[in-house]
């Protein structure tokens, strides 16, 4: 399955231009989403919120060279200007993420269409997918702290020293995922813990965007979020999303990238 730019461009033109149903974008504690900045207007600015996010998606779907990230920046006057960016892990078949990002960018434009800015996630069992758009101001290499998305699932694991070795392990993975290059910044491992009882799965990463020292505090922030909703609560799974950086962690393994992609998979 792929997305074609044409029908991607007219569909989030329309989309935008017809606003966004209140009772869609009513905020819940389960959104998937944080939008900002009051609404967007101008028909330079939707013209423009249309083409970044066609032309980010274009550059996924006609990628020969998969590496999970990508980000483009249209306009000239400063204030019409916007950016788009789309993060996928970088070791997934580049399908899945063609895949989670078809149904996000309904997603988004349905919750943050006519807004300065928004963001969204999706996450399937062994991937996720972020995008996002800005508009007024450039985003590339700029640590946000203003949208962060913990999800938690009601299922727990019977651990001592879950919180001490997800922390340890974070430490190891954020130095390494920071050490990455312009094209990823991407960590993952696993432990062995409370002797030999549990495997702990991790993965942690970055926009490559960021700075070594960017990419180190947004998962150092993520951390902490992950010891307060997850960790500490002896959850089985956790997820923490930002703009900048994901941090999961599960006792099953989290990534297997496939050798081949079933289109059936986005049906």
């Amino acid at each position: 399955m792929e997305i074609k730019s044409v029908v991607s461009f007219l569909f989030i033109l329309q989309t935008i231009i017809n606003g966004v149903d209140p009772a869609i974008a009513q905020s819940s504690k389960t959104d998937r989403h944080v939008c900002r900045g009051g609404e967007s207007k101008g028909v330079n600015i939707i013209h423009n919120k249309a083409s970044a996010l066609d032309k980010v998606l274009g550059l996924l779907d006609n990628s020969s060279n998969f590496h999970g990230f990508y980000h483009v920046h249209v306009g000239d006057k400063p204030e019409e200007q916007v950016s788009a960016s789309l993060l996928c892990p970088p070791h997934v078949h580049k399908g899945q993420c063609v895949c989670c990002l078809d149904g996000l960018l309904k997603y988004l434009l349905d919750n943050c269409g006519n807004q300065q800015e928004g963001i969204a996630w999706d996450t399937y069992s062994s991937f996720y997918c972020m995008l996002r758009f800005s508009t007024g101001r450039k985003i590339f290499s700029v640590l946000d702290n203003w949208a962060w998305y913990d999800l938690v699932y009601d299922n727990y694991v019977k651990a001592i020293d879950l919180v001490k070795t997800m922390d340890s392990l974070t430490s190891t993975l954020k130095e390494q995922a920071a050490r990455g290059n312009d094209l990823e910044k991407f960590a993952s491992g696993k432990v062995i813990y409370d002797g030999d009882e549990h495997k702990l799965y991790a993965v942690a990463q970055c926009t490559p965007d960021l700075s070594k020292a960017d990419c180190v505090k947004c998962l150092s922030e993520a951390s902490t979020r992950m010891r307060s909703c997850c960790t500490g609560k002896s959850r089985f799974d956790g997820k923490v999303f930002s703009a900048n950086c994901i941090l999961r962690y599960s006792h099953v393994k989290l990534i297997t990238p496939p050798e081949e992609y079933d289109p059936e998979f986005c049906a």
